[in-house]
């Protein structure tokens, strides 16, 4: 019992400096009377800073261990093939149910500031997150069956923050095609028994998504949201079953009983 009671703390006090992580520092640059510029790079730099901190701290305290999917990093192709192949599957079902192609590089006047919190430090933060605290405490308690299912699910529940103005029906809809993108990337990082390789998968994926645009069409038309959320559920549900039928299955497999 008392390895769920921390688990719990875990994930719950993880997901909280995930959003305060994002919140206080740009309440602090508001307070300030920081430019927009100023606020976003303040918070591109603090936000891994608090809750990769934060979740190293805690997971001292409470767990002594070492993370299970934490390995060296080292160069490797196939996350990146996979990440492109999901991609691609997302791209090719929003266009055949007609997803509008939007270009996202609007919502700032330096670009480059949302492109490198997009695809270097929300990354980073959600892989620590995910595939090393969060996946670490259900390790701990569950088999690697559940513990690759409760931590993509939970990796789906906070994205419903991405909902936005969508109607609150699609919050289902949008449950299921994040947790399928939370599936990838959880089963990339098991396949390569390292968190970098979902990493490498995960800045992949939001750089190609950034630069395509599709997910601006979510904040503007329920009707687009669930277009590119089937694009998604089914882009990287399939390439999600691919890493576990080619790589997780055939090395347990193939591993002495």
């Amino acid at each position: 019992m008392q390895k769920y009671i921390k688990a719990i703390i875990m994930i719950v006090v993880i997901l909280a400096l995930m959003v305060g992580g994002q919140v206080a520092p740009l309440a602090v640059a508001d307070q300030l009377n920081l430019s927009e510029n100023a606020a976003i790079i303040t918070m591109t730099i603090t936000y891994p800073i608090i809750v990769i901190g934060g979740g190293y701290l805690l997971n001292r305290f409470l767990f002594h261990q070492r993370l299970p999917l934490i390995r060296k990093w080292h160069f490797q192709w196939w996350p990146i093939a996979y990440a492109i192949l999901a991609d691609v599957l997302i791209y090719l079902v929003s266009w055949v149910v007609r997803t509008g192609f939007h270009s996202s590089v609007t919502t700032m006047n330096d670009w480059w500031l949302q492109l490198t919190f997009t695809v270097i430090s929300a990354p980073l933060v959600e892989e620590y997150t995910f595939r090393g605290y969060i996946f670490g405490a259900l390790d701990s308690i569950f088999n690697q069956t559940a513990t690759i299912w409760i931590t993509s699910f939970i990796f789906g529940l906070i994205h419903l923050s991405s909902l936005g103005k969508a109607a609150w029906y699609n919050a289902v809809f949008l449950m299921v095609a994040y947790t399928a993108m939370g599936m990838f990337f959880t089963l990339v990082a098991v396949a390569a028994q390292s968190m970098w390789a979902s990493f490498t998968a995960h800045v992949v994926n939001n750089l190609l998504i950034y630069v395509v645009g599709i997910w601006a069409a979510v904040s503007n038309s329920s009707s687009m949201l669930w277009r590119s959320l089937t694009g998604t559920l089914v882009g990287m549900g399939i390439t999600a079953f691919l890493i576990y039928r080619f790589i997780i299955r055939r090395k347990n497999d193939t591993q002495p009983k």
